[in-house]
């Protein structure tokens, strides 16, 4: 009897394959999960095991999308600061420079204390270079640039005299550690009886500018 071209045709085996839109959705879903687990657990209380259970997933599908642990706390990281990002570009719109700098104080503080598990995840997980070949984050991130918003809005400040004359990266760069310290503190030690915790940002923001204004 002949064999027809039919008999011969193979079976396609295994999942079918997902859509591009499909794909999206599961790296969205993983991220997120690796998230929660990350900002709860720590770096090293998580494993790609654990994270392929949180998605119901095996660990070795996992692998085909993320190529490890630190690859995953890359992608959280880089997308947090993407939205970050987004945030600060529309707080820049505000023409006076002293006034842009505290919109951009105010959305720093906004979006970190909007989103507790995005600031666990980043700053409560010390980035490492283990392999050869490896780079920081912060010198990879594209989305960092944004942070230039600060500097460029501390440096108009003081060519117009709002601020004192000083190095500009010092400046813009102790503005955030003092917002750091607003937002480190709501966010972990929440139990604390803070005062006029709602205006607190606000607060010191204007301590910050204060600080290294002319008068």
């Amino acid at each position: 009897m002949p064999v027809t071209k039919s008999a011969t045709k193979k079976t396609a085996r295994g999942r079918p394959r997902k859509s591009e839109a499909e794909e999206g959705a599961f790296r969205a879903r993983v991220i997120g999960e690796a998230r929660n687990l990350f900002a709860r657990d720590g770096y090293e209380g998580v494993s790609m095991r654990r994270v392929a259970q949180a998605v119901g997933c095996s660990p070795a599908q996992l692998y085909t999308l993320f190529g490890g642990k630190r690859d995953l706390l890359r992608h959280i990281w880089e997308d947090a600061f993407s939205e970050l990002a987004d945030e600060l570009h529309n707080a820049s719109a505000e023409k006076d420079p002293l006034k842009r700098l505290h919109a951009l104080g105010d959305a720093w503080c906004r979006f970190w204390l909007s989103n507790p598990d995005h600031y666990r995840s980043i700053f409560l997980i010390e980035d490492k270079v283990n392999e050869p070949g490896e780079r920081y984050f912060v010198e990879t991130s594209e989305s960092l640039g944004a942070l230039d918003l600060i500097a460029e809005a501390v440096s108009e400040s003081m060519k117009k005299g709002l601020l004192r004359p000083d190095d500009v990266a010092a400046v813009s760069q102790l503005f955030l550690c003092g917002l750091q310290g607003v937002v480190f503190n709501l966010i972990t030690i929440p139990e604390f009886p803070w005062a006029a915790k709602e205006q607190m940002a606000t607060r010191m923001i204007t301590a910050l500018i204060d600080g290294v204004s002319p008068h």
